[in-house]
């Protein structure tokens, strides 16, 4: 091979590099895209690639979707492994999309099935009196080159609050953990979800301010899968 073909060849390999390790990178949102990505410590030579994308309504360029794409892929060149597309994954409107954190704890659903999580976040920036913020968790497993929800929608982090002024307001955080269970349903683990939570409230008392803060009841259920999805109670879900 003579000198101007070797230089050729070599700028193509360097450009098909460039190109597949953009596929895998980390960029904070700019209120139109985002992207994540995370090497998977459970399975050897892999990461996890995220990126998400607004698309405006046709009437108002403030309401909107975010399209999500998802992959697995070679920790080593950023290639696709396996994927998965949502378009319009997440509403973006009044309680705007704010990030996607990507989870790689240990959700063993059977004895050949890893999973991974999606932590998508949500945060009210319009009004003071009644902030608002929470965090779904979405979970994934791979089939072949495609990847599939097996979890979504389910709040693992809720702050809201509501308030006149600085000495007459009620803040109530909720906070979920979840667990893999002993027993199983079509195949898959059952998931132990745990939640607590707390009530901050002021209050005028005499001349002064006070306040007080009120542990909420802590609880435990447990999601089963029903061969497609696992099912998620309706007031864990949503806004």
């Amino acid at each position: 091979m003579n000198l101007p073909l070797r230089l050729f060849a070599v700028l193509g390999v360097l450009a098909l590099s460039v190109e597949a390790h953009a596929a895998c990178e980390n960029k904070a949102s700019d209120g139109k895209s985002l992207s994540r990505c995370k090497v998977w410590p459970a399975v050897q030579n892999q990461a996890i690639a995220v990126k998400s994308t607004y698309l405006a309504d046709s009437d108002d360029e403030d309401i909107g979707v975010f399209d999500l794409d998802l992959a697995i892929v070679n920790a080593s060149n950023a290639r696709p492994i396996a994927t998965y597309r949502k378009p319009g994954a997440y509403n973006s409107d009044a309680i705007s999309f704010d990030d996607l954190i990507i989870d790689t704890a240990r959700y063993r659903l059977a004895a050949d099935v890893r999973a991974f999580g999606l932590r998508s976040r949500f945060m009210s920036h319009g009004s003071r009196a009644n902030p608002y913020s929470k965090t779904d968790l979405a979970l994934y497993v791979r089939e072949g080159s495609r990847l599939r929800p097996v979890l979504e929608g389910l709040v693992v982090r809720k702050d809201f609050g509501e308030g006149t002024g600085e000495c007459d307001t009620r803040d109530t955080r909720i906070r979920r953990t979840i667990e893999v269970g002993s027993s199983s349903h079509n195949g898959f683990a059952d998931l132990i979800v745990s939640s607590s939570g707390w009530l901050m409230e002021s209050f005028t008392s005499g001349k002064q301010c006070a306040s007080k803060t009120t542990n909420l009841k802590h609880t435990q259920v447990t999601l089963i899968y029903d061969g497609q999805q696992y099912v998620v109670p309706e007031d864990f879900r949503g806004y």
